[in-house]
């Protein structure tokens, strides 16, 4: 992991973070509709400072997840469990994406047809997602 920096379209929202060489590709239909059509492209980031902080906005998009844009462009900005810190963000605003590669696909049976799958990457279905969310939730109320 290495600190990178990044924006949105405008530079309303900056950031920097430790941020991972590993892209997580999410397939889902909410992914899909607010990225405009093809996956939500997460990488994972630790240490985020983002001064451009008043400028998001989110959306409790459902019973435990919020998607957060840039009020100001529109741009996505990361996807986080409800009432906890961002653990992902949006992988194309960062400045130096060098190096980096698609490691992981999730929802992978709402990946549109048109969308070839990315070779050597990990599959899961909903099915398998849910369950991995599940066992997260279990282990956090404990």
């Amino acid at each position: 992991m290495a600190r990178k920096t990044g924006q949105c379209l405008h530079g309303a929202v900056t950031f920097t973070a430790v941020v991972g060489d590993t892209i997580q590709a999410c397939h889902c239909v909410q992914c899909q509709r607010w990225t405009g059509g093809g996956p939500y492209f997460a990488v994972a980031i630790e240490n985020l400072e983002m001064p451009g902080a008043e400028s998001m906005r989110d959306h409790h998009a459902s019973e435990r997840g919020e998607r957060t844009v840039c009020g100001t462009c529109g741009s996505t900005i990361y996807w986080k469990m409800q009432g906890k810190a961002p653990q992902i963000l949006a992988a194309g605003l960062l400045d130096d994406q060098s190096g980096m590669r698609v490691t992981e696909e999730i929802f992978v049976d709402y990946r549109p047809s048109w969308i070839p799958a990315f070779g050597g990457a990990r599959q899961s279905a909903e099915a398998d997602e849910m369950a991995k969310l599940d066992a997260y939730l279990a282990s956090q109320s404990t």
